[in-house]
């Protein structure tokens, strides 16, 4: 973790064979290290316990330094000063952080977001709850706002459901196109890069130049979901969208990507793909912890029209600990109830009022419950689902009943995948699956969505 405290003496030693090690490591890392190392933002302060301490200009800088090129750096300098380092951190100084705090707050995301044709029920940034199991993710989301012309590309934001990734990057996409209104920005799913690319290939020359004209020409592309793309791994859509980074990229033209899995765990990707992931920024969005949760609760309370008091938040921060969204449409839920029975919200009515969400946070009986749902629709019996049996009204009943619960509860595709002795890739497998069923089964999709709106917090 970088330091918040005051500055720290400089070590003359180092300072004066520190230009040494910038050339060097702007050999090995070309222009990341000029970008990251530039001498205006970054200085050596000293080297204690064989640990080199830097002064960074905020916590991005000082973790993506510690990251990506930590290990050389301790090799450099023991190659050319014999300093035995182990270990790279940064030191963000109270002033420094202060300021970097103070100019997030007066950057473009907080402006008002003007109307436009896209982005109608997106979330704006200043909407996003920061913590420290966020803030690297979205300061970077900030910068890439403040500096188009950065050559950190691309940005891969990766974390599991329910975390804010969605968020950020449509917030992203607001903020965007309010600081730079003259910039083309484009944002997508990236299930409908998929079937839009498998359209305009049935749809023939034409179609496929359309369709490559529009995805290659944006200033800011976005792609939310990337996981997606293990469901067709068969296709040529995967290379596709390869090309189309390469494209934008090469025309310094910036893509930004969400994915649950980080680049390296997504083993249905080509080595080129996650290489040239790994060459921008990645960055994690991890499990909230307490007083972010506690702050996601009072904001979501706020903007409710709702308060809540220091326990209810306290505990209501305890139950539901795995993701935002689920957090959130607990405090949709007790607004609702409190302002239909006209009650105050104190401990024990919150209590109340969240007993079933509570039920399904162990997951019990909710996987019970749609499972058996589910096995009743298809004329198939719980276990079969729950089993190995291939026979086609239990595959389909079983990709259905992953959907739900996915779809209901927020939960990682390896959770899911848990339930049925499933991995990763066939939970999202029978999710592509059970679209498609739905698309082509008007009564099924009413039947999903009626689980759905049951099961799922609102």
């Amino acid at each position: 973790m970088p330091l918040k405290s005051e500055h720290l003496a400089i070590d003359p030693a180092l300072a004066q064979a520190w230009p040494q090690v910038l050339a060097r490591l702007g050999e090995i890392h070309g222009k990341a290290a000029h970008i990251w190392l530039t001498p205006e933002k970054v200085r050596p302060l000293q080297i204690e316990d064989r640990e080199l301490v830097l002064a960074c200009p905020n916590v991005l800088f000082a973790n993506t330094i510690a990251t990506r090129m930590g290990a050389d750096v301790c090799r450099v300098l023991a190659e050319l000063i014999q300093a035995p380092v182990d270990r790279v951190r940064g030191h963000v100084a109270r002033e420094d952080l202060a300021r970097h705090e103070a100019s997030r707050s007066t950057a473009a995301p907080v402006a008002p977001v003007r109307q436009r044709t896209w982005g109608h029920g997106f979330k704006a940034l200043e909407q996003f709850v920061v913590g420290s199991a966020n803030r690297v993710a979205y300061d970077a989301i900030v910068d890439l706002v403040r500096d188009p012309t950065s050559s950190v590309n691309p940005v891969f934001v990766h974390g599991k459901s329910g975390l804010g990734k969605t968020h950020l990057i449509q917030g992203l996409a607001l903020a965007y196109a309010d600081r730079h209104p003259a910039a083309k920005v484009t944002y997508l799913r990236c299930e409908q890069f998929t079937n839009e690319w498998l359209d305009a290939i049935k749809g023939g020359a034409a179609a496929l130049r359309a369709f490559r004209v529009r995805m290659r020409h944006p200033d800011l592309l976005l792609v939310d979901d990337l996981h997606f793309l293990a469901q067709v791994t068969k296709t040529t859509a995967t290379k596709e969208l390869y090309e189309t980074f390469n494209a934008l990229a090469d025309q310094g033209k910036k893509v930004v990507f969400t994915s649950d899995a980080s680049p390296k765990d997504i083993t249905y990707l080509e080595s080129n793909f996650v290489s040239r992931f790994i060459g921008g920024l990645v960055v994690e969005l991890k499990r909230p912890d307490p007083e972010l949760r506690r702050a996601v609760a009072c904001r979501k309370a706020d903007a409710l029209g709702i308060t809540l008091n220091v326990e209810v938040s306290a505990w209501m921060a305890e139950q539901f600990v795995e993701n935002i969204r689920e957090l959130e449409g607990a405090v949709n839920k007790l607004a609702a109830t409190a302002r239909s029975y006209g009650r105050a919200i104190d401990l024990p009515f919150a209590k109340e009022a969240l007993r079933d969400l509570l039920r399904r946070a162990d997951g019990l009986d909710l996987t019970d419950t749609v499972v058996r749902e589910v096995a009743d629709r298809f004329g198939v019996e719980a276990a079969e689902i729950l089993g190995r049996s291939r026979l086609g009204p239990v595959c389909s009943a079983r990709h259905v009943a992953m959907y739900v619960l996915r779809m209901a509860t927020g939960g990682t595709y390896a959770s899911v995948g848990r339930t049925f002795g499933k991995g990763h890739p066939a939970v999202v497998h029978a999710c592509g699956q059970a679209r498609e069923l739905c698309r082509a089964d008007a009564q099924l999709q009413v039947f999903v969505e009626d689980l759905l709106q049951r099961f799922r917090p609102q």
